[in-house]
């Protein structure tokens, strides 16, 4: 049998702001009886992320390094808390987080991503930027009960948050957690 390595590839925000996003997490996960976000960093959604076979994990660092390329440090600001449901497999899901205004360098870097075709882990392609407060393990119960929390303590999260994305970085899962693997910066 073959062993894969899961990977995401992510640009993180800066430790301050990482630790503000976290305790919005915790305080969203323990409203919505969820803790699948807490595995990740906080960060922004880009592509879909890889599903390398171990032998050829060089080969696709090589090659996302290459299609990662250069760009210019640039702006990233949320524009208010954002809430959907998914489908996954046929499955609904849910979602909550912060809406991540779409910036021309982060639409470019993440089209860059996209052209990388090769393990691409979900064939969800559509490009919605956000940082997640919770999902995955977020129900339909959990999910009302996070829409009436906000409504009930609208000013308990932070409105938004802006930083400066210097860093492209690619974690690999371990378990029930995502470490860091490489991080490139600019």
């Amino acid at each position: 049998m073959n062993e894969s390595v899961r990977f995401i590839i992510i640009p993180a925000p800066p430790e301050e702001v990482a630790r503000a996003i976290d305790e919005a997490r915790r305080i969203v996960c323990e409203v919505g009886r969820s803790c699948a976000a807490l595995a990740y960093p906080p960060h922004v959604t880009l592509r879909t992320g890889a599903l390398v076979p171990l032998p050829l994990v060089p080969v696709f660092m090589d090659a996302l390094e290459a299609v990662i390329g250069q760009w210019d440090p640039f702006p990233i600001r949320t524009q208010g808390l954002w809430r959907t449901a998914y489908d996954d497999g046929g499955k609904e899901k849910y979602l909550v987080g912060y809406h991540v205004c779409k910036d021309t360098a982060l639409a470019e870097l993440n089209e860059r991503l996209l052209r990388y075709t090769t393990w691409r882990a979900s064939n969800r392609l559509h490009f919605e930027p956000y940082v997640t407060l919770a999902f995955d393990d977020l129900s339909l119960d959990g999910f009302v009960n996070v829409e009436h929390w906000l409504n009930e303590n609208p000013d308990r999260l932070p409105k938004g948050f802006s930083w400066t994305c210097d860093n492209v970085g690619l974690f690999r899962r371990e378990g029930d957690t995502w470490t860091t693997y490489k991080v490139w910066r600019q």
